[in-house]
């Protein structure tokens, strides 16, 4: 996993996101440092999808009167399409259609028809497509459903984005992924956990798949917004 500041890709000099051998990655207090930071987490493999993040953090002078907590994020990723999913796995692995071309960065949710108990959750890539992995709470204790009916609900903003020039896209690959602001520090953060969809993400649209229980579903008509 790699990150960075927002800006880096558009050339602007902005301090290194440093890598621990523990796979945490810290932001030292230093020039260039303020109140909020933008950052982008993503993985050149494939294997998560990515994210933009704005986060509030503390000035040194907070830091020092504050539990150490408040200094510490733990953003959720996605899997993404080349993640290393069990064989006994359920899911689905779909695609988001807008206008005919692939839908970038949707978000996707699977609930239980009637109770709506939640059961996973998903973010599209830049092709439009998602990996949806079902949670063992899909399972009720009794008698074994199979196949299993689930409502699978995907997100869109309500107009897809435009660059603000054209030479944007080339410049930046993940120019259109929603920047998504979090919680102030100390706070419960739905947004870094991946739980609240997007501000403007209003549109909607709802299929009720059946899920083979230990089985990844591959051929599922396309999702269109």
């Amino acid at each position: 996993i790699e990150i960075t500041f927002d800006e880096i890709p558009l050339g602007l000099p902005r301090p290194p996101v440093e890598r621990h051998p523990s796979c945490l990655h810290a932001l030292r207090f230093q020039a260039g440092v303020n109140t909020t930071v933008n950052l982008r987490l993503f993985d050149s493999a494939r294997r998560f999808v990515p994210r933009r993040l704005s986060i509030p953090i503390l000035t040194q002078t907070q830091a020092d009167l504050s539990a150490y907590t408040d200094r510490v994020r733990r953003p959720f990723l996605f899997p993404g399409a080349a993640y290393d999913v069990s064989e006994t796995a359920t899911g689905l692995r779909g695609r988001v259609v807008r206008g005919g071309t692939p839908m970038r960065w949707s978000r996707v949710e699977a609930t239980l028809p009637g109770s709506g108990v939640l059961v996973g959750r998903a973010h599209g890539d830049d092709r439009g497509e998602f990996l949806l992995l079902i949670s063992s709470a899909a399972i009720s204790v009794g008698d074994l459903v199979n196949p299993l009916s689930i409502n699978v609900t995907v997100f869109a903003p309500a107009a897809a984005p435009a660059p603000a020039t054209p030479e944007l896209p080339s410049l930046d690959p993940l120019w259109d992924l929603p920047l998504e602001t979090a919680s102030s520090p100390g706070a419960a953060d739905p947004v870094t956990a991946g739980e609240q969809q997007p501000n403007d993400y209003t549109v909607t649209i709802t299929r009720t798949v059946d899920f083979i229980l230990g089985r990844l579903r591959s051929r599922e008509p396309d999702f269109v917004i």
